[in-house]
Parts: structure tokens; C-alpha cells; sequence
């Protein structure tokens, strides 16, 4: 009996919470100053360093058996042998 009491008393607790937290996350946003400004940063960062490319291939070279040690492959991709 007293383990239902203790169910129903979390139980109880984790639905005020939750509805709590609803509530709040719910808020609309009311600074509409930026409103023109939401989405993607227009400033992207540029393209990846090339080895980023031969890191990935040794990935899929990995995944389709094409080689059996993986983390040799990058060690050596990375250390620039």
C-alpha cells in the first residue's frame, strides 16, 4: 500500500512538472525586433581542409571492407603519411 502512495505521490509530481515546463516552453516569442533575422546565419564557414574528405572515404573504405583497420587509416591520414 505504501509503495502506491509513493507511486501516485511521483506520478503526481512529474505531471505538475511537466506541465510546467509545457507552459513555459510554450511562451511566444516577444521580441519581434529580430524577426527579419531568424534562419540560417548567412555567414556559413567555408569548405573542409581536403583531409576531412580522405578521413571520410577511409570511413566507407572501413564500412565495405575495402580495409581492416580503421584507426590506422585515419592515424596516418591525420599525421599526413
Amino acid at each position: 500500500m505504501r509503495a502506491k502512495s509513493i507511486l501516485l505521490a511521483v506520478l503526481a509530481a512529474s505531471a505538475l512538472l511537466v506541465g510546467a515546463v509545457g507552459a513555459a516552453a510554450a511562451q511566444p516569442d516577444s521580441n519581434d525586433s529580430d524577426a527579419g533575422e531568424r534562419g540560417p546565419p548567412s555567414d556559413l564557414p567555408g569548405p573542409v581542409p581536403d583531409f576531412v574528405g580522405d578521413i571520410l572515404g577511409s570511413v566507407n573504405d572501413f564500412l565495405t571492407g575495402g580495409i581492416s583497420d580503421l584507426g590506422e587509416a585515419v592515424s596516418g591520414i591525420a599525421s599526413g603519411e
